[in-house]
C-alpha cells in the first residue's frame, strides 16, 4: 500500500508531501517533496492508493446557506460558532480538547479553496472520506498517540528545530520499523506531511473515527477529520490501540 499525506497551503510555498509505501513488517518514507505544485500532487497522488489532506475539506452546512442567503435577524454565540465550525471541528474538541481553526473565519480558508479545487479534478463528491481521499490533522493524531505536538512550526527557530528533531526521534523509537530520512526534521511541512502519511494509513485500513449515521450527511459535505483509533502499524499486524479516543 502506498499512502500520500499532503500539507497543503495556498500556495507550493508551504506545501509539502510525503510518499508512504507500506509492507508486511516495515514501511518506507520517501524524501519529502516541498513547495509542491498542482501538476506535482496530481503526480504524486496517481501513484497512491490513499490520500491524506491536512486542509479542511469543507465548510460548515450552516455557513453555505448563510452565504447563499442570509436570513438570520439575530447575533448569538450560538450561531456565531455554527457558521464557525463544521461539525467534525466540534467532534475533535469533544475527543481531544483541541479546536481546529475555523475554515470560514481565519486563513485556513485559503488552503481549502485549494483543497476544493484539488478533490474536483479528482472527481471526489463524498468529503467524509471516500476510501481513497481524506481529511487529517497531524496536531490531532500526534495528541492521540501521547506524542508531543507543539512548539515546532516556527520556520527560521532553533527551539523549533530541535523540537522538530526531538519528535522525529520519538516517531521512530515508537514506530521501530519505519524508515524516515532526516530531512523530515528539516521544516514543520514536511513533518507534518509524514504524520498525515501515516494517519492516512490509519484511515485506509479502518483505524480512525468514522463519523455516525447522524453526523454523516453534514460529513458529506463539510468534510471530517480522521482521528485516529490506534498507533500505526505495518501491514498484516495488530495495531496497537491509543488510550485516547
Amino acid at each position: 500500500m502506498i499512502t500520500l499525506g499532503i500539507d497543503l497551503s495556498s500556495q507550493p510555498a508551504g506545501t509539502a508531501a510525503c510518499t508512504l509505501e507500506w509492507k508486511t513488517k516495515t514501511a518506507r518514507a520517501h524524501p519529502p517533496r516541498l513547495a509542491c505544485t498542482d501538476d506535482e500532487l496530481d503526480a504524486q497522488i496517481a501513484k497512491a492508493d490513499a490520500v491524506g489532506l491536512d486542509a479542511p475539506l469543507g465548510w460548515p452546512v450552516d455557513f453555505i446557506r448563510a452565504v447563499a442567503g442570509w436570513h438570520e435577524t439575530t447575533w448569538n454565540p450560538d450561531l456565531r460558532d455554527r457558521l464557525r465550525f463544521r461539525e467534525t471541528d466540534r467532534e475533535v474538541r469533544r475527543r481531544l480538547g483541541l479546536l481546529p481553526l475555523s475554515v470560514s473565519t481565519d486563513l485556513i480558508a485559503l488552503p481549502a479553496m485549494r483543497a476544493m479545487a484539488l478533490l474536483h479534478r479528482h472527481g471526489v463528491t463524498d468529503r467524509s472520506g471516500d476510501g481513497r481521499f481524506f481529511e487529517v490533522y497531524p496536531a490531532a493524531s500526534l495528541r492521540v498517540w501521547g506524542w508531543s505536538h507543539r512548539g515546532y512550526k516556527a520556520a527560521r527557530d532553533t527551539a523549533a528545530r530541535s523540537a522538530r528533531t526531538a519528535m522525529l526521534d520519538q516517531i521512530r523509537a515508537a514506530l521501530d520499523w519505519l524508515d524516515v530520512p532526516d530531512a523530515y526534521a528539516e521544516t514543520a511541512d514536511a513533518l507534518d506531511s509524514l504524520l498525515a502519511a501515516l494517519t492516512t494509513g490509519l484511515a485506509a485500513t479502518g483505524h480512525t473515527h468514522r463519523p455516525t449515521p447522524a453526523q454523516q450527511p453534514a460529513a458529506t459535505v463539510e468534510g471530517w477529520i480522521h482521528l485516529p483509533t490506534s498507533q500505526p502499524s505495518p501491514l498484516g499486524t495488530r495495531a496497537p490501540r491509543t488510550k485516547r479516543g
